[in-house]
């Protein structure tokens, strides 16, 4: 049902019986964007802390994380960010605790940019195979690279916006 809400409305379910992943829906019915990792600028240690409490929870051995390993999956950055089900259907324009907004790169890296568009991961059928899976080029919080597709892409011009 989220999913078919109006755009920048969360998506939060479970997956295997253990772990949150969150969308954002976008335009049209039915579309949603899935978050698959972040790269965390601010609040490491408490994402480090949520981690480390969910995974003692699941008797897990619990182990330091470095930055690029808190959120470098949906799972983990549910976790992280300690997102789960009683977020679904929120809308990120009014909700007082969560938001979206642009990164801050430097400006002279902005051009070195380049969006790589790969096929999707995760997923079988004829779904898997669509170039609909985007994130930054040698960025190391992304889950999982392509490299197929990170030597196909190109740099984009500066005032396009990004995925």
């Amino acid at each position: 049902r989220s999913m078919f809400m109006a755009p920048g409305t969360l998506y939060v379910y479970q997956i295997y019986g253990l772990y949150f992943c969150v969308n954002i829906s976008s335009q049209g019915e039915g579309a949603a964007v899935l978050l698959r990792s972040l790269e965390p600028l601010e609040g490491l240690e408490a994402m480090q802390e949520q981690r480390l409490l969910l995974s003692r929870r699941r008797k897990e051995p619990p182990a330091p994380l470095k930055a690029w390993q808190l959120c470098n999956g949906p799972s983990k950055l549910c976790q992280a960010l300690a997102l789960d089900k009683t977020l679904d259907q929120e809308d990120l324009s009014c909700h007082p605790d969560l938001w979206l907004e642009e990164g801050q790169e430097e400006e002279d890296k902005k051009e070195e940019l380049a969006v790589v568009c790969a096929r999707r991961i995760g997923i079988s059928g004829d779904w898997a195979h669509k170039p609909l899976r985007f994130y930054l080029r040698g960025n190391k919080y992304v889950s999982v690279v392509d490299k197929e597709a990170e030597g196909a892409a190109g740099t984009r011009p500066t005032d396009e916006p990004r995925a």
